[in-house]
């Protein structure tokens, strides 16, 4: 499974332009975007000297929550535990807020740098539940958000200590934690008291890595050159978008895509994919600059754009546009003339067990079988004769590693169609 996604050919096509992008940018003072967060439906922004604000009306309206915030020259957001809480990672120190009105600012003992590009959650292996990344001066780690801190810089060197996102998983074999920085990734594995650099695949702008997400053991990284992978620790980055300044890439669980995520990576250009290895580019309509702040809530995809007019760091708008309009194009092969119709298997992506269900209008010989993505087949989970009805097949999967799998019906001769599922480890 470690080459899986090296063996897959990289898709690219232009999405057709089914509705403009709509600007979303009242109540918005001339600041730079760094980053966007959803609260449900609502979605808050921060900019780079104008602080945080919030829209409840799907970006037409945007208000100021910036309330005793100490600093507003915010380089990221995040949320927290409830509705209204939230961490801010600004370049005068971390805040936290219950309310999104009262800041507390949590620069305290041993927090050396308060250039802050990362605040949020931690891995208590590396010494704390809390984690800072700062700009030039490493990462510190807390058990509390306030903390005192404690600098966990052992193995960085050189602009690694330039802390950009962290993230990670664990299972019942391991804690794994990976950071992102100027200087490639740094990896810990089970409560390493250290970080090692892993940056084979990686070279010039691919080494200043932003930004990071990750399903189950797939973590991708995106770069000022281009959006790599790594799959099950295999130590090995390998290019799924080569050559292209991206500034950030998440994941986003959602009904809308036939596979239910869509994975997004946005910098100078933008694009997404609904399975990992087959990439689109966005048409985005000429806007001036590029994404540096993405997100979505459940039905819209926001961007936000900066250009480098105003001492390299201008605001270039907001901007909205439906997610399922992103998704004009996609293959949709269902034959309800041939007899049947061949639903996406839920839940997707799965653990360890998945159902399959598929609609037969004509009675007939049925086939149903799962497929590796080299073509080898892995499981026949149909075949016979079957009368008009609905069927619903569940698919074990708990003997198989992590990956995409395919899964075919055939009513007689007729090959109705062949979805993607992602299985995570």
């Amino acid at each position: 499974m470690k080459k899986l996604l090296l063996q897959l050919a990289i898709v690219f096509c232009a999405s057709s332009l089914f509705a403009q992008w709509v600007p979303v940018n009242n109540g918005l003072d001339d600041y730079p975007p760094t980053s966007l967060w959803p609260f449900a439906d609502t979605m808050v922004l921060s900019t780079y000297g104008g602080g945080v604000y919030k829209t409840y009306d799907n970006g037409e309206n945007w208000n100021d929550i910036n309330g005793n915030l100490g600093n507003l020259f915010v380089n990221d957001i995040r949320g927290y535990a409830s509705y209204t809480s939230m961490f801010v990672a600004t370049e005068g120190g971390p805040y936290i807020t219950l309310d999104q009105v009262d800041y507390t600012d949590c620069t305290s003992t041993g927090l050396t740098n308060t250039d802050v590009n990362y605040f949020w959650w931690g891995d208590e292996n590396m010494g704390g539940d809390f984690m800072v990344g700062t700009n030039g001066g490493g990462v510190f780690a807390s058990e509390e958000y306030t903390g005192p801190w404690t600098a966990a810089n052992t193995g960085l060197s050189g602009d690694g200590f330039i802390v950009n996102d962290l993230g990670g998983y664990s299972d019942d074999d391991l804690e794994f934690t990976v950071m992102a920085t100027d200087g490639g990734t740094y990896w810990a594995i089970d409560g390493a008291a250290d970080w090692t650099e892993v940056n084979t695949g990686l070279s010039g702008d691919a080494l200043k890595v932003k930004r990071l997400t990750g399903l189950g053991s797939l973590v991708l990284i995106a770069t000022h050159g281009g959006l790599y992978y790594d799959y099950d620790l295999s130590g090995n980055w390998g290019p799924l978008i080569p050559d292209e300044k991206l500034n950030l890439t998440f994941i986003l669980s959602t009904p809308v895509s036939p596979t239910g995520i869509m994975c997004f990576a946005f910098g100078e250009n933008g694009f997404y994919s609904d399975d990992f290895f087959n990439w689109t580019q966005l048409d985005l309509g000429g806007i001036q600059g590029e994404v540096t702040a993405a997100h979505a809530n459940s039905t819209d995809l926001f961007l936000g754009f900066t250009t480098a007019e105003k001492s390299g760091k201008g605001n270039g708008g907001i901007y909205r546009k439906p997610l399922d309009q992103i998704l004009v194009g996609i293959e949709n092969n269902s034959d309800i003339s041939a007899g049947a119709l061949l639903e996406q298997n839920y839940p997707n992506p799965f653990g360890e067990s998945t159902k399959i269900t598929y609609s037969l209008t004509n009675s007939g010989f049925v086939s149903l079988k799962v497929y590796d993505v080299f073509g080898k087949e892995i499981q026949t989970l149909a075949n016979g004769f079957q009368t008009i009805g609905t069927y619903t097949i569940p698919f074990d999967a708990s003997h198989l590693d992590g990956g995409i799998y395919f899964y075919s019906l055939k009513v007689g001769n007729n090959a109705i169609e062949t979805k993607r599922m992602i299985l995570v480890r």
